[in-house]
């Protein structure tokens, strides 16, 4: 018969042997958590990088539609004010489509170059990215998007209010909404090209 003593000594053996595998199922359960979160750590930053990168790409293709736009009506609103000057008060009050309108506007290149695009921010503000961002880069960002979104919606209404010209617009009527484009416009292409500046050095610079 087995002794009491080697009985005791079996059981302790086996308990210890049980504690240590159970020792080693939960390290391994903790590695696998471990490990889990890590991947997802790493496949959230990536994503964050490749949002960043398409928004940056983004805002650098809106510059350039801008830049364009600017170099194209520079001539024409540089000799806007000698055109004004030679408009006599009877010319002025000619209805505006008794002449061809690039006789009326010589040199005339539009309102813009074309809508400037934000499919990229409107992505990432309904994804989980931009909460993981820097807080001053999410607020740049959000700022010249903003900016972006009055000027397409400023150039839109003056493209209206062209397609509402009729046979009772006068050369006068024709001149006051030029002149408008050329400032309020001119204005908010001014301010986009230093915000422009502003988010994308910060952009190129955010892993410095």
């Amino acid at each position: 018969m087995i002794s009491m003593a080697r009985k005791i000594k079996f059981k302790k053996l086996k308990i210890s042997q049980n504690l240590a595998q159970l020792i080693i199922v939960m390290a391994g359960v903790f590695l696998g958590m471990l490990l889990t979160e890590w991947n997802t750590s790493r496949k959230s930053s990536r994503k964050k990088e490749v949002v960043i990168e398409q928004i940056q790409i983004e805002l650098i293709s809106n510059q350039k539609i801008l830049e364009s736009s600017i170099e194209h009506k520079k001539p024409f609103f540089e000799s806007l004010d000698s055109l004004e000057r030679s408009v006599s008060d009877e010319l002025g009050d000619e209805l505006f489509f008794n002449r061809p309108f690039l006789e009326r506007f010589p040199g005339w290149q539009g309102v813009g170059g074309g809508l400037l695009d934000n499919s990229m921010y409107e992505t990432a503000k309904y994804s989980d990215v931009i909460p993981e961002m820097d807080i001053e880069l999410v607020r740049e960002i959000s700022k010249v998007y903003n900016t972006q979104n009055i000027y397409n919606g400023l150039r839109e209404s003056f493209i209206n209010q062209f397609f509402m010209m009729n046979s009772t617009t006068t050369y006068d009527d024709a001149l006051r909404l030029i002149r408008q484009i050329g400032q309020e416009l001119g204005g908010y292409e001014w301010k986009l090209q230093q915000e422009y500046k502003v988010v994308l050095e910060k952009l190129e610079n955010r892993n410095d």
